[in-house]
């Protein structure tokens, strides 16, 4: 959420554009199913009239998260195949896009950077927030954009799923190693 004039939402130069269409699997209190956390209500109207008529829209989880239940169902296989088939998709506590408000960069060329600013720096929080959680998280690096807007139902670029993430307990790939770092020479 954006706090005001914390760090780093302080420096973001337009409105929040982008919002969390989420994919929970496992978390404690709420059933698996498609979610959306809307980072600044306003964007509601805007959302409900690209998505899906079917959704449910139902406010649930905390009082104080803008959290919103659109389909109670296990979602783990289209998470997988919107990961790239990557099973992290399927494996995490949550996987989720980021989907921004297009339709301003269409308007306003300038503002394509800031959507990825923007997505950026939710990364960058959600980094740090799973690790005081003590949870891990990664960017994903591939994703099917069309298929999570056909879940969604978006069919044109108002909105658009500009990156996605997973948070959940880590797993070591035993494929990798970690060297000590270059000690310092002064």
């Amino acid at each position: 959420m954006v706090r005001g004039d914390a760090p780093p939402w302080n420096a973001l130069p337009d409105p929040v554009l982008v919002h969390l269409a989420l994919m929970l699997h496992r978390v404690d209190g709420l059933e698996p199913g498609l979610y959306m956390f809307l980072r600044d209500p306003a964007a509601l109207p805007g959302l409900k009239q690209s998505m899906r008529p079917e959704w449910l829209w139902q406010k649930t989880g905390p009082n104080h998260l803008p959290l919103i239940l659109l389909l109670p169902y296990d979602l783990r296989d289209l998470a997988k195949l919107i990961c790239c088939h990557q099973h992290i998709g399927a494996d995490s506590c949550v996987a989720l896009g980021m989907l921004a408000k297009f339709a301003a960069a269409l308007h306003e060329p300038s503002r394509y950077r800031h959507l990825f600013w923007e997505c950026g720096m939710l990364g960058q929080v959600l980094y740090l927030e799973a690790e005081a959680a003590g949870v891990r998280s990664t960017g994903i690096g591939c994703f099917f954009d069309d298929e999570i807007h056909a879940l969604l139902g978006i069919h044109d670029y108002s909105w658009q799923s500009l990156y996605h993430f997973t948070v959940g307990g880590a797993i070591t790939d035993t494929r990798l190693s970690t060297l000590p770092p270059y000690e310092f020479q002064p």
